[in-house]
């Protein structure tokens, strides 16, 4: 049973798998990242060649400093040779053991450098073909001019939409403040009619009630004279009945 495995991404460092193939792209070559592919290969292969051209630059010129150096001792020391003194041998061996260590080191960069070059080549090869390719390059870009375009489309689409959502939203804001003054201003009436009223029926009835006052103290009068009429009525009976005794004697 065999394992199918998926082919990696063409951008320089990347491990993703390539996207499906689409209609409009059969065969990809690049993930899904927006800045993974042709022309960003292409630039990212572009910057990794300027930083290898400015290192061997600067490994050119110290290499040149070097030399200089060298050669500016070199008729000094062999114009008069100073004597020896005992124990110079040691500091001697050790500066050309250190030119040897520094010559290794230089030539394990060099094989680094060139194992390195040999392994990126047939990317930057495919990746080179395919930027050369005007065929491809084209259509890429129209494929990209194109999404573009769409996506500005789209964007101007939810642009004009949130603007006429914001307009809506304001005019209803505006369109609920008002309501709510005109509702806030006839509760604000009624409130008052209210109290007015309140007032008036609390006037009425204080004047009702010295009314019913004026009338309780009326109908205190009237039970106290109606007293005062039943005795006498009653004595005057009693006098009738005394006279009347007194005459059929």
């Amino acid at each position: 049973m065999t394992v199918e495995t998926l082919p990696h991404c063409a951008y320089p460092e990347c491990t993703n798998p390539v996207e499906a193939p689409a209609p409009g792209n059969p065969t990809p070559h690049y993930c899904a990242h927006p800045d993974h592919n042709a022309l960003g290969a292409f630039r990212k292969f572009r910057a990794t060649r300027q930083q290898r051209k400015e290192e061997k630059r600067q490994a050119s010129e110290a290499k040149k400093a070097a030399k200089a150096a060298a050669s500016a001792q070199l008729p000094a020391q062999s114009a008069t040779p100073p004597p020896m003194a005992p124990g110079s041998a040691a500091p001697q061996a050790e500066e050309t053991m250190e030119a040897v260590r520094d010559g290794a080191e230089a030539r394990d960069k060099l094989i680094a450098l060139m194992s390195q070059l040999a392994t990126d080549l047939p990317a930057y090869f495919e990746e080179l073909a395919i930027i050369t390719d005007s065929v491809a390059a084209e259509a890429r870009i129209e494929t990209v001019t194109k999404a573009a375009a769409q996506r500005n489309l789209a964007a101007e689409q939810r642009t004009a939409l949130a603007e006429e959502a914001a307009e809506l939203a304001i005019a209803q804001l505006d369109e609920a403040k008002q309501r709510f003054e005109e509702e806030t201003e006839k509760i604000r009436n009624e409130a008052a009619q209210q109290v007015a009223d309140a007032e008036f029926v609390r006037a009425e009835l204080e004047r009702y009630r010295a009314r019913v006052g004026q009338l309780e103290e009326r109908l205190d009068t009237v039970r106290e004279e109606a007293d005062a009429a039943r005795r006498e009525r009653g004595e005057l009976a009693l006098e009738i009945e005394r006279h009347r005794a007194k005459h059929t004697a």
